[in-house]
């Protein structure tokens, strides 16, 4: 929410509410200048003080005072809190150039931000403003650098800190959704719904499949009525009532054909590309979901007269998989799909290429270079739960269903000698004890049928996607692991009946080149297994990200220690200030004696 300097500009869209402040946090505050901090020349023990008040000033923030979050129950609020980073920066000072990514949401607690508007108008944000709502949707690299105008503390969140704490609790994305009154002025929540997948595997943003060819039905449909019907009129011998023939043939092709259209759902975003089928011949639920970093050309197919004057057509998405096509069939304007793909691949390319500078920049400004640079104060940002993590590990096994199916029957053999104890010991000279020790045989077998089903578990640790297999006993042992990393595609099978009705399916990761793919088989709820995957896959390649950078930190330092040299500074660069700098003075003084 922007207010422009225009007067004749609109307004924003809620009227932002102020987040309340600690009147004796303002107090001492004001005390410490925002400007020595930058300079790094606060005193220990006031450098102590103002970070134990930073913490308190954190801890105390709440955001429910804002229209965005005024639905949000308190253990949401708690988490987005926890999740936050506190800021601030002096007057003058950059938070963003133009070219950076800018994947963050900032809600301004004191100060001001303005940014050039590009219609010769600044628009700047007040307290209790929140930049960057746009992009949490809409992710683009920024057009016009966003300055601090004043002395400005903000609160900070990523934008995939967002998307994580939305993708892991229903209720905080239903509160975080726009709220509209009847005039259509936001109320509550974002001004659009953040792109997630729900956890029913549906898609908020879908693509379907074109119903135009309903229509071409529906003309050969009447012409051939309107035949039957002459040829009746002029015949003695054909009934009166064929032309109705025609209709209630095409009425059971429009329902069968509108089945299969509602049935396949295509969803397009700036991260990736998914599909989701049911196949009526094989009865069985297929899904795909490639990332947009990992599409590799994207084609468009026409085959047909038809199909070029209703203006639909297919479209192909293509990765370096040897299965990793993803096929969008009978969408309409596919050239226009096309082009959006393409247009999001290169706002990818582009953002991480904007990424890398702003991290980088933000390195060399977190260590001293720079007078007047944004500084982070407290807060580290969103930690995931225990599994989310490369250090941590989750689980999955097979469905209960599985598990009932391998008991049902060694169960059921098991309860035929002991429901029969009485009519064995009649017909058989045999002891009950011996008639019961035989159904133990089958409890064995059950058993070892359960050791093998929990022993059979799919594992997804420090980058890994690992297949595990251990006979009971010990007679047979596997693993097989699979690099996230290097996983081009993520599909999901739900084939037959009874997968389909106690939804449990198999999970397959595509790699690259003629790699054998690593399937998950028959786990629950396979979309959501896909949804988990595919956040691991992001948060490795940002982990690979990071440990990249931290390397190049020293190049950096040397080339700040290189350019201080060049420029004929008199001591190295605060970069790397480790040992004193040399008195210079002294070698002068021998040399002249």
């Amino acid at each position: 929410m922007a207010e422009a300097l225009n007067p004749d500009s609109p307004g924003p869209l809620y009227r932002p509410i102020v987040v309340e402040m600690d009147a004796q946090y303002l107090s001492d505050e004001t005390s410490l200048s925002l400007h020595s901090l930058g300079s790094r020349v606060v005193p220990e023990a006031r450098a102590e003080e103002r970070s134990r008040q930073n913490e308190q000033f954190h801890s105390s923030r709440s955001i429910g005072n804002h229209p965005a979050f005024l639905r949000l129950p308190e253990i949401e609020k708690t988490r987005m809190m926890k999740a936050s980073e506190l800021w601030e920066a002096p007057a003058g000072a950059r938070l963003f150039h133009t070219g950076d990514s800018g994947e963050e949401l900032l809600l301004l607690l004191e100060g001001r931000l303005e940014s050039d508007g590009g219609n010769g108008y600044p628009k700047r944000w007040l307290p209790g403003d929140l930049w960057g709502e746009g992009n949490l949707v809409q992710p683009r690299p920024v057009e016009y650098p966003l300055t601090a105008a004043e002395s400005s503390r903000w609160l900070r969140w990523s934008r995939q800190t967002l998307l994580s704490l939305a993708s892991s609790s229903s209720g905080l994305r239903k509160s975080l959704s726009p709220l509209r009154d009847t005039d259509g002025r936001l109320i509550s929540g974002f001004s659009e719904d953040l792109p997630v997948t729900t956890g029913s595997g549906r898609f908020r943003r879908r693509i379907r499949p074109s119903v135009r060819p309903a229509a071409v039905g529906l003309v050969l449909a009447l012409l051939g009525a309107g035949l039957l019907f002459l040829a009746a009129a002029s015949s003695e011998n054909l009934p009166k009532l064929l032309p109705l023939a025609v209709p209630a043939v095409f009425a059971g092709w429009l329902l069968v054909f509108l089945l299969k259209r509602m049935t396949v759902e295509y969803a397009i975003n700036t991260d990736s590309i998914t599909s989701k089928a049911f196949d009526w011949g094989h009865f069985a639920t297929e899904s795909r979901h490639v990332p947009i970093d990992r599409v590799q050309g994207v084609e468009t197919e026409r085959n047909g007269l038809i199909r070029r004057l209703l203006g639909i057509g297919t479209v192909i998405v293509k990765t370096s998989a040897l299965d990793g096509e993803l096929t969008l069939r009978d969408v309409l304007a596919p050239e226009s799909l096309r082009k959006k793909i393409m247009e999001y691949q290169k706002n990818v390319s582009e953002r991480s290429k904007g990424r890398d500078r702003e991290v980088m920049r933000r390195t060399l400004e977190a260590n001293g270079l720079g007078e007047r640079v944004p500084r982070k104060i407290s807060g580290s940002g969103y930690r995931q739960d225990s599994g989310s993590t490369g250090t941590d590990e989750i689980r999955f096994h097979k469905s209960l269903a599985v598990l009932f199916g391998r008991l049902i029957l060694p169960v059921l053999i098991a309860l035929i000698p002991i429901l029969g104890v009485n009519v064995f010991a009649g017909l058989i000279p045999l002891s009950s004890n011996l008639i019961v020790a035989f159904a133990l045989l089958p409890v064995l077998w059950a058993l070892y049928r359960f050791e093998d089903w929990r022993n059979d578990s799919f594992l997804v640790s420090g980058g890994y996607a690992v297949d595990l297999y251990r006979k009971p006993l010990g007679l047979k042992e596997s693993r097989r692991q699979v690099e996230l990393a290097s996983v081009q595609n993520i599909r999901t099978e739900q084939k037959g009946f009874l997968p389909f009705l106690f939804r449990f399916g198999n999970v397959i990761l595509v790699t690259a080149g003629g790699a054998a793919d690593t399937v998950f088989e028959n786990v629950s709820r396979p979309w959501k297994v896909q949804e988990t995957l595919f956040h691991y896959r992001e948060d490795d390649i940002r982990r690979r990200e990071a440990s990249r950078r931290e390397q190049r930190k020293d190049d950096l330092t040397r080339f700040a220690e290189a350019l201080d040299q060049i420029r004929g500074t008199s001591e190295p660069s605060s970069l790397s200030r480790v040992h004193p700098p040399a008195d210079y003075r002294r070698d002068e003084n021998d040399a002249s004696i």
